[in-house]
Parts: structure tokens; C-alpha cells; sequence
């Protein structure tokens, strides 16, 4: 029997759920954790998991993100956050919120394969360069 992937595992198990209604939904998963059981791949859950994750924000278009920022940002700044990823990838924003103080102002936001570091620390340490090269 051939091994399955985690992520192969998370795309049946989505296909599957995304099927189903109500209390099949329960009767399904509980199946999928069987088979992953009887396989012997029950080592893979968590793994399965975070693949799911994935997948399902994958298809339901939605893009994850991770907003780090010195202080707690408001609403209206959140909102813009979110607009601009939408206009920059077409998908909607889902963001995690990390403060970091060392950061002194602005953001430093990550997404997919994408690091857009706009804090003050770094147009700080930027400037420094700058000015020790000349």
C-alpha cells in the first residue's frame, strides 16, 4: 500500500467534508480517522491538520497573514491592511496580530512567500546604511 502525504490526506478529507452536511460531516471524518488509523499514519495528524488548514483556506480564497506591528493597530488601520492585501493578491485577508515594540512605528506584514517590512526600525537601520556609505 502506497504511503499517502499529509497534504494528499487534507485534500481528500476536504473534498469529502466539502460534500457533505450536517452529521454526515461527523460520520465522514470519523471514517477519514479510521482509514488513517488502519494505515498506520495516525503519526501524521497534526501535520494532516495544519494541511487542512492550508487547503481550505486555499479554496475558500483566503489569504493568511501576519501583521507585526510597536503597538495595537485600530480598526480603520486593520480595514486598510486588509484592502490593500485584497488589491495586492484578490483574495481576503485573515490577520494574525503580533505586537512587537522594538519595531518604533509601522508594520511588518507576511504573507504566502512575502515579507513587506514598512516598520520604523528598519527605514532607521536603512538610513544608516545609507549614510555610512557615503
Amino acid at each position: 500500500m502506497k504511503k499517502l502525504t499529509a497534504k494528499q490526506y487534507a485534500v481528500s478529507l476536504y473534498e469529502v467534508i466539502a460534500e457533505s452536511k450536517g452529521d454526515d460531516i461527523k460520520k465522514q471524518i470519523r471514517n477519514f480517522l479510521n482509514v488513517v488509523k488502519k494505515r498506520k499514519d495516525l503519526k501524521l495528524l497534526s501535520k494532516i491538520f495544519d494541511s487542512f488548514q492550508e487547503v481550505y483556506y486555499e479554496r475558500k480564497g483566503i489569504l493568511k497573514a501576519e501583521v507585526t506591528s510597536s503597538h495595537k493597530l485600530s480598526n480603520a488601520i486593520e480595514n486598510e491592511i486588509k484592502n490593500w492585501l485584497k488589491q495586492e493578491t484578490g483574495k481576503v485577508a485573515e490577520i494574525e496580530e503580533k505586537i512587537d515594540p522594538s519595531l518604533l512605528g509601522g508594520v511588518v506584514i507576511k504573507y504566502s512567500d512575502t515579507i513587506l517590512d514598512a516598520s520604523l526600525k528598519n527605514s532607521l537601520k536603512n538610513l544608516k546604511n545609507t549614510l555610512i556609505k557615503y
